[in-house]
């Protein structure tokens, strides 16, 4: 899992997930004036998602060539883009989604197309803001050329492509300091939504819209007052599910964003995050919507969040108590950890997954930790499960084996993995029985516990990003630098000890 600063993250993460599904959802049927798919979408699809990054952009390439109007073909490049995130190359990812974007914004002609530019958009800007590399001029036309195309049209069929690109844009704003112009550019699209609301035609989708902008507000970087935005998020909804008491689109997407509000707080505020989930609930109870499936859908993603929020307390209590003793069935990569061996040092303990691809993207910043503080006392483990994968010696990839794989075997393949990625650290596996993730609270990885010289847990981390890195970094040099002082005060005092108790014996020695 990876936990991200601000909701427009989080957001982000939820376009990012129903990408793959809107395009295997694809028919090769195509709006009017469009060309409909001349391959086996089956077929492609299946080898897009199976073949490496350069083969999979290859295949798509040829199916582009020979059908440049299928605006589906277009849409694919999510997938070879993701296939280049697998293998750690963002910038090969950064290229696919530059051209679909490019392809869909110069194909815009209706909602549907507008739909598929913002969602491909929204993919593109994850990877290049990570890749550091976002163009903002493609985002700023893309928006311009929507909002074109949309004047004029009275069903609001493209009130959420308009929000998400108004997300997108504010977010671009906000990261280049334009904190002022970030905020604006989200109540200005508030502001034409509210007169959308008014009518009975645009209503609900004017509703989904603007509520995806007031989460948005949420961004860190914009610095809107939380307060007062509370306020006005709870005003809001109170009129829309008394404006449209018979959408069960519009409670759904309420619960949706209370769950989406819990879990920004889980991390921060258990207890406020279990309260808000708990008045959601009795919304839901109450309404005569209750057993519609969009609805029960949405207070069916309430379960893992009130686990997360459990385990949140759990980890909050942790801080400042001494660290579970750890659970070893082997290591791999280095030299076996023990207890003993990693008794008096700064420890962090990385919690991953051979196929998570937040918990690789944090690597360069355990390798840099690594390099810098190791000499000082500080250690990395790495804490993984056995999760049945084998090594490609060709791929350099790891990939689910057919067969049941044997702890030895496993740790063979973590060993070519570690060694792949450059990690200096060990990695130790955990029994098959074993309960270590839950005594650490880990309801998503990565997950960083900090732990000081004498054993007490001193910081946990969720999720990759610069933002947690830092965090870590600064918590273990603020420990091997106070340990330092601490050391050399000792020191200091036992001098002084000495040179008095010296003193006192040159007096009292007979002369």
């Amino acid at each position: 899992m990876l936990r991200i600063n601000g909701v427009f993250s989080l957001l982000l993460l939820f376009q990012l997930s129903l990408l793959p599904a809107v395009a295997f959802a694809q028919t090769n049927s195509a709006p009017e004036g469009q060309s409909a798919a001349k391959v086996p979408r089956g077929g492609l699809l299946q080898q897009l998602q199976s073949e490496t990054p350069e083969n999979a952009a290859r295949l798509l390439d040829e199916a582009i060539a020979a059908d440049p109007q299928n605006l589906t073909l277009h849409r694919y490049r999510t997938l070879t883009a993701n296939r280049y995130v697998s293998a750690n190359d963002l910038p090969g990812a950064v290229k696919q989604l530059e051209q679909g974007c490019d392809a869909l914004l110069q194909n815009l002609s209706s909602p549907q197309s507008a739909g598929d530019l913002a969602s491909s958009l929204m993919a593109y800007y994850s990877y290049a803001r990570r890749a550091g590399s976002v163009d903002s001029a493609r985002v700023q036309v893309a928006l311009e050329q929507t909002r074109k195309l949309a004047s004029g049209n009275q069903d609001g069929a493209f009130f959420q492509s308009l929000a998400q690109l108004t997300m997108i844009r504010s977010d671009v704003l906000a990261s280049g300091g334009q904190v002022k112009e970030a905020e604006a550019a989200i109540r200005e699209e508030l502001q034409t939504l509210r007169a959308a609301i008014e009518q009975e035609s645009t209503a609900e989708r004017a509703v989904l819209a603007s509520s995806r902008l007031l989460q948005a507000l949420s961004n860190p970087q914009i610095g809107a007052d939380s307060e007062a935005l509370g306020r006005q998020t709870e005003e809001f909804y109170a009129d829309a599910l008394k404006r449209l008491p018979d959408s069960a689109v519009v409670l759904a997407d309420y619960l949706r964003a209370r769950g989406s509000e819990a879990s920004r707080l889980s991390g921060s505020d258990p207890d406020a995050a279990a309260r808000l989930l708990e008045a959601a609930r009795a919304v839901a109870a109450e309404s005569a919507l209750k057993d519609q499936p969009a609805v029960k859908a949405a207070v069916a993603m309430y379960a893992p969040l009130e686990r997360r929020i459990e385990s949140s307390r759990l980890q909050l209590q942790m801080i400042g108590k001494p660290a579970p003793e750890l659970d070893i069935a082997a290591t791999a990569h280095g030299s076996a950890v023990t207890a003993e061996g990693l008794k008096g040092k700064v420890v962090l303990l990385d919690f991953w997954a051979i196929w998570c691809g937040p918990c690789i993207a944090t690597f360069p910043h355990l390798n840099s930790m690594y390099d810098e503080f190791h000499s000082q006392g500080f250690e990395i483990v790495g804490v993984t499960r056995q999760y049945g994968y084998q090594w490609n010696a060709e791929s350099k990839r790891a990939s689910k084996a057919d067969a049941e794989v044997s702890l030895e075997a496993e740790l063979s393949m973590l060993e070519e993995f570690m060694k792949h990625h450059e990690l200096r650290h060990p990695t130790i596996v955990t029994p098959k029985e074993s309960k270590l993730q839950n005594q650490y609270g880990v309801t998503g990885i990565p997950h960083a516990v900090l732990i000081d010289r004498k054993g007490n847990v001193r910081m946990i981390k969720v999720g990759s990003g610069e933002a947690n890195a830092k965090a870590l970094h600064d918590m273990v040099q603020t420990l091997l630098v106070k340990d330092a002082e601490h050391r050399f005060s000792r020191e200091q005092d036992l001098a002084l000890i000495v040179r008095a108790l010296e003193e006192v014996l040159a007096i009292c020695s007979p002369s």
